[in-house]
């Protein structure tokens, strides 16, 4: 999954910009002996094909029994603390791996406190990496250490993937470096989205809403019937929302203005500021008076998600935006659960959805080496083994030989639920391998389904592909010039657009009262949006 998410998504720009400023202890860090080894130095190779007397410079082992370990660091979760195939590659290589994985709520303060102590992994991976902490610890401090002569050398299937059309150039740095490992994966074009309970739906003897009123009719149906049947008319939350990938903005594409978690938007070919857009608040009133009618979770701005999934396994909510409905859900099956997804709204008026990706996803930010790992092509090595075909069907899908089986030039997978139970759990998806880090599978690749399953992001595509934007919003690096003041600004900005969304949401500043709404347009502008829509070269602020 993106939290991964996909997925994830997939789409994380600048989230950790607050990890900008570095310690004096960690400056020294960076120019301390710890600093990366000149890269383009030729290695010796030894009459046992060993690099420096440590690495197999071709095949595996990587290294003698006992040989070497290093450090990662990753946000991520899995219900064992174990990964199935990190237990695998250490089999096969002979590396120890000293994981440190922290959940995404604490990972980013964890993570701040190591840079700016110097005591950091070898390896940094995960959601908590960001381009502005690569441009800051890579180029300008030399925490993160340049990777491409690395993979060049020692990697193959790595350099393979940076070969595929576009992937070199979105990995590149201002300075002409690539400082991370690349996470290339095959994606659908949209990734967070509303599921709604058709269970309830059945309940209430209603049907899935295709407009703004009727959906407002159902959430209302859903508080006031006992929709879940349980008996208790007073525990259902008709609305809810993944806490760490709200996107509640993205719902002001069912009145034209669908935005990114930044505000951005795109129109007519090009990206457009949207955070002001009287489009914005038209949605906002609405979302606001759902919140006033008791519709929408009243922890939807302060739960955790542990207490997100906790209500969800409960069967507690009508909607939730999620990646998928099993997120929340505690659904496990392969067939459909109890969650649809919902179609976009208001189409008939101009409702649409953000293109998230164009049918798949470079992740520019997912895995560094930092200038404490001691021979780093060991490691290099070891993620390029990671991406070999079957290692990445077994990160992706499950251990070939246990949950994958060679079927002539193509792959079966079988149903996990005809395992031993206490096999179930360790191949589950979740204990795979930290989903966090990067993983490769080739695109397009399809397995064999010995019980295939209902599989929802393909109804999702089908359903969203004709309402989506035709563009999607880019993400680019920033000039080396203007990466502090940007990363500034972003941090200012994205945490002042959640605080005030969350304020007129919840009724704590009224959206309906004109001043209210400028003192927050004015705020935007003060924290520096023009200069920041400036190094982002969009010219346009929506209204």
């Amino acid at each position: 999954m993106k939290r991964r998410t996909v997925a994830l998504a997939l789409a994380v720009v600048m989230g950790a910009a607050t990890l900008a400023g570095c310690s004096s202890d960690n400056k020294k860090a960076a120019n301390s002996s710890n600093a990366p080894a000149n890269t383009s130095t030729p290695a010796t190779v030894d009459d046992a094909g060993k690099v420096n007397g440590l690495m197999y410079k071709e095949g595996l082992p990587l290294v003698d029994a006992g040989g070497y370990k290093f450090s990662i660091f990753a946000d991520d979760s899995s219900s064992t603390g174990e990964f199935y195939m990190l237990n695998e590659f250490k089999k096969q290589t002979n590396v120890e791996v000293d994981l440190r994985i922290f959940p995404y709520e604490t990972a980013k303060e964890r993570l701040n406190l190591d840079l700016n102590s110097g005591d950091y992994a070898d390896v940094i991976g995960g959601w908590t990496l960001s381009d502005s902490m690569i441009l800051t610890y890579g180029v300008k401090q030399q925490v993160f250490i340049p990777l491409e002569d690395l993979i060049k050398e020692y990697a193959p299937n790595i350099s393979a993937i940076l070969d595929l059309p576009g992937v070199r150039e979105q990995m590149t740095a201002p300075d002409g470096h690539i400082y991370t490992i690349p996470y290339v994966t095959g994606d659908t074009s949209v990734n967070y989205t509303p599921y709604i309970n058709s269970k309830w739906l059945e309940n209430v003897g209603m049907s899935i809403p295709k407009t703004t009123d009727e959906f407002e009719a159902v959430l209302k149906a859903f508080k006031d019937k006992d929709a879940n049947g349980n008996g208790d008319p007073n525990d259902e939350v008709p609305f809810s929302a993944d806490p760490n990938n709200k996107h509640i903005e993205a719902m002001a594409g069912w009145f034209g203005m669908p935005m990114d978690k930044f505000g951005l938007s795109v129109a007519d070919g090009k990206v457009v500021y949207g955070g002001a857009s009287d489009k914005y608040r038209e949605f906002l009133k609405w979302f606001a008076g759902l919140y006033k009618q008791g519709l929408i979770d009243i922890e939807l701005y302060t739960q955790d998600k542990s207490t997100w999934e906790g209500k969800g396994n409960k069967d507690l909510y009508g909607v939730s935006i999620a990646y998928g409905s099993k997120e929340f859900s505690g659904y496990t099956g392969k067939d459909k659960g109890d969650y649809d997804v919902l179609p976009v709204l208001n189409t008939d008026k101009g409702g649409i959805w953000l293109r998230d990706t164009n049918g798949f996803s470079v992740f520019k930010t997912q895995a560094v080496i930092s200038n404490n790992a001691k021979n780093p092509e060991v490691i290099i090595r070891w993620f390029d083994n990671a991406f070999a075909l079957e290692n990445g069907i077994g990160t992706s899908r499950g251990p070939v030989g246990v949950v994958t089986f060679k079927d002539g030039d193509q792959y079966r997978s079988i149903d996990t639920a005809t395992l031993p139970k206490d096999e179930q759990e360790k191949v589950s998806w979740s204990n795979l391998w930290p989903q966090s880090l990067p993983k490769y599978l080739p695109a397009g690749f399809k397995f064999i389904e010995e019980n295939p399953g209902y599989v929802e992001k393909d109804v999702l595509q089908k359903d969203y592909e004709p309402y989506l934007t035709k563009e999607i919003v880019p993400s680019p690096w920033i000039g080396l010039d203007d990466v502090d003041r940007y990363s500034d600004i972003s941090t200012a900005l994205q945490d002042y657009f959640d605080q005030q969304q969350a304020l007129f949401v919840t009724g704590q500043k009224d959206v309906n009262n004109d001043a209210q709404w400028q003192d927050y347009v004015k705020g935007l502008h003060s924290l520096g949006l023009d200069d920041w829509m400036k190094i982002r070269s969009i010219d346009t602020i929506a209204k």
